[in-house]
């Protein structure tokens, strides 16, 4: 904890002591055709990487994961950070600074997988072209014709990438297998009959619809092949599996590229260790004042952790009917929205640009509950989806245990954190309101995490609940279950500690249900750091947040606060602390 706040005093006093550089018109108009020149290359370096972020240049490609593809990969990297690293940081304006250290540590981060981390090898569920080809067939960037064109350009050589996935693979780990197998299997539903249906009402000609068919035709062999591959591997019994953990160096060295953040693993470990403990006293309190409007007759139990568990089942069992579910969470979007607008909390048009609340279309369930999803950040007009899954599509038992975690207490806190101002408002932001397309297409995971985890904490500081002791009670659980995301990562890869340990920290302490510390335990042995975002960039955040009010003084409002930090996009609340704090 004392590492942690000196990190976080040398931050504050770099920040409000170091004199401001003067920046050269010139060098930010260099600059500018700079970027715009890499971010072509790079995405014709990335096609897939460019679907995802609406550049529709390089739809029609696809990179074969061979030696040689990754050996340019890695030249491609270091002759661009050779050329940054001509370009003087300090003329730049600081928005550009910003965009400069971005465009860096991606470039570092490319070479770092492919070279150190190389993932390309024993993580098997990195290969699968079912999400790409789901952005090109879904999004509307274009008409169906179009979008069909491309997808079938885009199939024409998954043979080739298939093969070379399995060639590439060396060693790869058991759990990754099983995911990729679980993840390839699904992504064949892609290819059925809604795309028929498309392929029949389009205006293709009768030779562009069969080229279509069989490009089609050879991506279902070569993901069926991939398959039937992966299985076998499964089934050799003297097969020599990876860990899946991946020891402190490499997770040291995955958190300082993918999280971007000035504390250390370490850190942030040793303050959710302790935060953990503070939220166990605050809710033993908590759960002590409402014993009696739940248990009027039973003795109180004198084990504080048995004492909240008793007192977090009664409030769950508060919660909606199944068909009323989705109305439930349309409904917070409409509140939240207006709660914002009498708070004065965002310059946020509610109306434009739309938040759309909707089901989950199939093909994106099973995952979560609820998820956001907002047009890409080259794809400037399209609406913000709230998704929501179908809880009458569940069996009458998954779908009670679904909600009595996602009770009418919590169900808030979950509209908060994916809608409304969690990740469909930020998502809005980083598109309309970041000056720099950098800040929107490599976007900082602990930024968006932790942004929404901020929200929940936040909304509830201004009055959202009035102060029920029962959404305390509700957040203060999921604020443990943030927390626990860093315990467990670290654990498991660090620290090696047994599933065990980790069930019990999740169920006992963490007060999570069997199911979900199961899943919990799953999603921690198939990735590494992403467990940390949520705590660690929430974190930084409020961390952020305290010292800005502190230097603006009088000047200081919650608004100003929010307008600011979120002009930045989707960087790295480093970067933004620097900017913010001169």
């Amino acid at each position: 904890m004392k590492n942690i706040l000196y990190v976080l005093a040398i931050l504050v006093s770099i920040g409000c002591s170091s004199p401001k550089p003067k920046t050269d018109d010139q060098a930010d108009k260099t600059f500018a055709t700079f970027e715009d020149n890499f971010l072509d290359a790079y995405w014709k370096q990335h096609p897939s990487g460019s679907i995802f972020v609406g550049y529709g240049k390089y739809y029609e490609e696809l990179t074969i994961p061979n030696s040689e593809s990754f050996a340019k990969t890695v030249a491609f990297s270091q002759l661009w950070i050779d050329s940054l690293n001509k370009i003087d940081l300090n003329g730049l304006s600081d928005n550009n600074k910003i965009s400069l250290k971005i465009i860096k540590n991606q470039l570092e981060s490319d070479i770092w997988y492919i070279n150190v981390f190389k993932s390309q090898e024993w993580d098997a569920s990195i290969y699968n072209v079912a999400g790409e080809c789901d952005y090109i067939i879904n999004q509307p960037y274009a008409d169906l014709d179009v979008r069909l064109k491309t997808l079938s350009k885009h199939l024409q050589t998954t043979d080739e990438y298939y093969k070379a996935a399995i060639a590439t693979l060396n060693k790869p780990t058991k759990e990754h297998i099983e995911l990729a197998i679980l993840q390839n299997q699904g992504g064949l539903s892609l290819f059925g009959a809604s795309l028929t249906d498309s392929i029949k009402a389009s205006g293709l000609n009768d030779v562009e619809k069969d080229e279509l068919q069989k490009n089609i035709s050879k991506t279902t062999t070569a993901i069926n092949g991939y398959v039937t591959a992966l299985k076998a591997i499964l089934a050799d019994k003297n097969y020599s599996f990876r860990d899946f953990r991946i020891g402190k160096e490499l997770f040291s060295d995955k958190f300082k590229y993918d999280l971007a953040t000035d504390f250390t693993p370490e850190q942030v470990y040793e303050k959710a260790t302790a935060d953990k403990q503070m939220y166990h006293g605050k809710m033993t309190a908590i759960a002590n004042s409402l014993w009696s409007k739940y248990y009027q007759t039973e003795s109180k139990p004198s084990d504080s952790l048995k004492l909240i568990q008793m007192v977090l089942d009664k409030i769950q069992l508060d919660h909606a009917k199944p068909s009323a579910f989705f109305d439930s969470l349309t409904n917070h979007v409409y509140r939240l929205k207006q709660f914002i607008i009498e708070k004065d909390l965002f310059a946020f048009d509610t109306a434009s640009p739309p938040i759309k609340v909707r089901l989950m279309p199939e093909y994106a369930r099973g995952f979560s509950v609820a998820s956001a999803e907002f047009t890409p950040p080259y794809q400037k007009s399209g609406t913000t989806y709230y998704n929501i899954d179908d809880l009458t599509a569940y069996t009458p038992e998954k779908a009670e245990s679904v909600l009595k975690e996602y009770n009418n207490y919590a169900s808030q806190l979950l509209s908060i954190h994916e809608a409304v101002p969690g990740h469909c408002l930020q998502g809005i932001y980083n598109n309309k309101k970041s000056s720099d397309v950098v800040r929107s297409v490599f976007q900082n995971g602990a930024m968006i995490e932790g942004w929404a985890v901020y929200a929940e904490s936040m909304m509830l500081e201004e009055g959202w609940g009035n102060n029920s002791p029962e959404m305390e009670l509700v957040h203060d659980k999921l604020k443990l279950r943030e927390l626990a995301n860093v315990i467990i990562d670290y654990d498991l890869q660090v620290l090696n500690k047994s599933k065990e340990d980790i069930i019990h920290l999740m169920v006992v302490e963490c007060f999570q249900t069997k199911a979900q510390a199961e899943e919990k335990y799953h999603r921690a042995t198939v990735s590494q750091v992403q467990l940390c975002s949520y705590y660690a960039g929430s974190t930084a955040i409020q961390a952020l947040r305290d010292d800005y009010k502190k230097k603006m003084g009088d000047k200081y409002s919650l608004k100003g606060f929010h307008e600011t930090f979120l002009s930045y996009g989707s960087s790295p609340v480093k970067y933004i602390r620097e900017n913010m704090l001169q």
